[in-house]
């Protein structure tokens, strides 16, 4: 299985990285202008849709994935399949399924 991410995921996340950290970098160079409480109120919304965005991404995109391919095998298997066979492997399915 290929375990690589699509390029436009990790822009996204890398992104959302970036927005956060520069968020927090500007914030405490100049502690006169804000504090952290500021700055955590402001960044702590983003953070979370960073902490659930980035990995939903992730995994839903590795998922779409997994299912295309199964079902390019079911596929390929279904047309190799006599119809014996077929009917045999249905009944089966059936009886596992309940």
């Amino acid at each position: 299985m290929d375990q690589r991410l699509s390029w436009p995921t990790a822009v996204v996340a890398l992104g959302f990285l970036a927005l956060v950290g520069v968020m927090f970098w500007r914030a405490t160079s100049n502690p006169m202008t804000f504090t952290f409480d500021d700055v955590w109120s402001a960044a702590g919304p983003i953070v979370g849709v960073v902490v659930g965005a980035v990995p939903a991404a992730v995994f839903g995109t590795r998922s779409q994935e997994t299912a295309r391919k199964a079902s390019v095998r079911a596929e390929t298997y279904a047309a190799r399949l006599t119809p014996e066979k077929a009917a045999e492997a249905e009944s089966a399915a059936k009886e596992q399924l309940g």
